[in-house]
């Protein structure tokens, strides 16, 4: 398994990636089009912040930027978590990805596992989190109609589920039931 982490601190705002994976690049079988994760980061003057997202490409292409990891088909899930308050001293933040995975739920699993490993628990101790998840096979039209070296739009995915919510989570339009139950039986509160 490799892991990436990158953390930026200001002003008291605490930011941390990470990037898992269940095989190495000489063991992600050949498709269409191969996917990577990225990490970009703003300037200084911008906030410093970085951010890292999941970019395909065509095999055989490498996608422009700071490439951190390849990326076997399977289940991938994004999450951005959120602890405390402005009131209460501040607000950390947190982000992890993770690509690669059999199941959705050990997608998910795996995620906030990455998270709380690299953030000091922000995921497990989350007030509010933004968690995304989808099939990418490598292959098939529904996935050469999404951007090519660009951002990848995880809802566009097959089978992508979403919620955004406040922790413990409450279902909602933002966050419908399914992917509510999806991320209780994964291990979310």
């Amino acid at each position: 398994m490799i892991a990436i982490r990158l953390s930026t601190g200001l002003a008291g705002l605490f930011v941390a990636m990470t990037a898992m994976a269940q095989t190495t690049v000489s063991e992600i079988p050949k498709t269409a089009l191969s996917l990577y994760i990225k990490e970009q980061c703003a300037s200084l003057s911008g906030g410093g912040r970085c951010s890292v997202s999941f970019v395909q490409v065509s095999t055989g292409t490498l996608p422009s930027g700071n490439v951190q990891q390849q990326c076997a088909p399977g289940w991938l899930a994004h999450v951005m978590a959120e602890r405390g308050t402005v009131e209460k001293g501040g607000v950390n933040r947190g982000q992890a990805v993770v690509c690669g995975h059999e199941q959705p739920e050990q997608a998910i699993r795996a995620l906030l596992l990455a998270c709380d490993q690299q953030t000091f628990g922000i995921c497990g101790d989350a007030s509010y989190v933004d968690i995304k998840w989808g099939y990418w096979s490598g292959e098939g039209a529904a996935l050469t109609k999404l951007p090519m070296d660009q951002s990848l739009p995880i809802e566009q995915l097959p089978e992508a589920q979403f919620c955004e919510s406040v922790v413990p989570l409450e279902e909602s339009e933002r966050c419908p039931p399914l992917a509510a139950v999806t991320l209780r039986n994964s291990g979310l509160r």
